[in-house]
């Protein structure tokens, strides 16, 4: 038993009933955090709901939606920063997909997407460099630097051996290791 004196299933139907009552609400708010994105992002509801639902203890579930009474005001806050935050995990599963495609179409950068003409969208198809320099954006933290300033900025191994302190021995692997990765990523073009 927990402090309440319920049992789990007594507490989940509980939640349920006070997700229900306040479901109207949340996608209210979902429409005004999403704005004129709704058609992209109508699924960010129900993935903050999952997220909570799912990841979150039944006493958290408890506490928020029937103790407190801050369902709305977690779910409101949960959907904006999902929204906005580019290391959240709305972002990581959802929206990430979409910035990394050319062949997908951002709308949220184009006027003619937002006011309705789509007649005038055309898609723009990637080539290798589009893919490289795309790839190349997406290598993490330790790669990337070490790729763009010997393919890019032209240092050499000793000029990035001062930079960035690494052996030259170390210096060629990791940037042999880049170039794979690339490679794995644009080989439709290779």
């Amino acid at each position: 038993m927990n402090e309440y004196d319920l049992t789990e299933d007594e507490m989940r139907d509980m939640i349920n009933k006070e997700i229900t009552l306040a479901y109207p609400k949340m996608k209210k708010d979902e429409k005004r955090i999403t704005s004129y994105n709704y058609h992209l992002y109508s699924d960010l509801l129900s993935f903050v709901m999952t997220e909570f639902l799912g990841k979150k203890s039944i006493q958290y579930q408890f506490q928020v939606c029937c103790v407190n009474n801050k369902e709305l005001n977690y779910m409101g806050k949960s959907m904006s920063l999902n929204l906005r935050s580019s290391t959240s995990p709305y972002w990581s599963h959802i929206r990430k997909e979409s910035y990394n495609y050319r062949s997908i179409y951002l709308a949220e950068s184009d006027k003619d997407y937002i006011t309705g003409n789509y007649d005038t969208i055309q898609e723009q198809e990637m080539d290798s460099q589009d893919c490289v320099l795309q790839a190349l954006e997406q290598l993490d933290f330790y790669h990337k630097p070490l790729l763009t300033d010997y393919y890019l900025n032209g240092l050499n191994y000793s000029q990035l051996n001062k930079k960035y302190g690494i052996s030259p021995n170390h210096l060629k692997k990791a940037i042999d290791t880049g170039i794979s990765i690339i490679k794995q990523q644009c080989k439709q073009f290779i």
